[in-house]
């Protein structure tokens, strides 16, 4: 196992507080130049976020951080009304809610150790053990992996499904303070640490299916791939929503191709007459067409079975319904 990344996971939310601390009276920085600072202009939103939930106004000036074209959004309490009148009163010009030559006093001189470009470097390294591969063992079992959300506590939970029968053989379920917040595209770093123990023991044969993407990701290594590398578990990556790629040509009934940067990275696939897809990719010691076709063997549902049971039981067990 490659768990070093995931035990030195940088706090988010105290990078950020620590860079907006940096900008000055009479200048003001925006939401995606902190999240540059941070490393990936990606965690834009996530800086919002922080700033919302700041309680030290007068360490972490979070009145001075504004969206990209000047308009000042919002603040709590007393929203863009009243940090207007608290950038005015530091000196800086605002004129119906939009600072006036944004360009002229914006802050981008940040010391900073660009926590994301350190995690994307450690992602970059990990995924050279990529494995994309037909798994020579015969596959006897699914394990749908899913997490659930109460703020920032994870729910996880793991159903293993046997393929032939289609029933149940075991229902595992786990949970967790995240200690990483969501960011696009580094959903490994929030979501592995949770489901880190339900990993220790995977026996042989058995397919783990996460939900989330697999090499169908910007950089090729989405949590699903992560996950197989590190645990050195076969994966596949099973996802609700279209990360990125545009679906593209059908290649057989209910399976169309998702083109990113020119390449089939993963497939678009719906059951007889659903116009919703589930987009699918190779995790981790699996080949394309084994993802498909064990895909497709458990879409009973719009969501294949393994999954859809794995998130009704993380959510059961988030209302603390759970029978665990």
């Amino acid at each position: 196992m490659n768990l070093g990344l995931l035990d030195d996971l940088p706090d988010m939310k105290k990078e950020t507080y620590d860079l907006v601390a940096q900008v000055p009276e009479g200048r003001v920085t925006t939401y995606g130049d902190v999240a540059r600072a941070l490393g990936d202009i990606v965690a834009s939103r996530f800086v919002g976020l922080a700033m919302s939930q700041n309680d030290d106004i007068k360490r972490v000036p979070c009145r001075r951080v504004v969206q990209s074209d000047g308009f000042v959004g919002g603040y709590t309490p007393g929203g863009p009304t009243k940090k207007s009148r608290l950038l005015r009163a530091e000196g800086v010009a605002v004129r119906n809610g939009y600072v006036v030559d944004l360009e002229k006093i914006v802050f981008r001189e940040f010391r900073t150790s660009y926590p994301l470009r350190k995690l994307r470097a450690s992602q970059r390294r990990l995924k050279k053990g990529l494995i994309v591969r037909r798994l020579a063992t015969e596959v006897s079992c699914i394990a749908g992996v899913d997490v659930a959300y109460e703020g920032e506590h994870g729910y996880a939970a793991m159903v293993s499904v046997d393929l032939s029968s289609g029933e149940v053989r075991e229902t595992r379920i786990i949970e967790g303070d995240a200690r990483f917040p969501y960011v696009p595209t580094y959903l490994s770093f929030r979501e592995i640490p949770i489901v880190r123990p339900l990993l220790t023991e995977v026996p042989e044969g058995t397919v783990i299916m996460y939900d989330g993407n697999g090499i169908l990701h910007p950089e090729g290594f989405g949590v699903a791939s992560q996950l197989g590398v590190t645990f050195d578990v076969p994966t596949v990556g099973v996802a609700k929503k279209l990360l990125c790629g545009e679906v593209s040509g059908t290649v057989a009934p209910g399976v169309r191709e998702v083109i990113l940067r020119g390449k089939v990275m993963g497939h678009a696939l719906a059951r007889t007459g659903s116009s919703r897809p589930v987009f699918v990719s190779v995790g981790h010691r699996v080949s394309t067409q084994q993802a498909i076709d064990l895909t497709s063997k458990t879409l009973k549902h719009r969501v294949p079975e393994p999954a859809r049971l794995a998130h009704i039981a993380a959510e059961a067990a988030r209302r603390g319904t759970s029978n665990k």
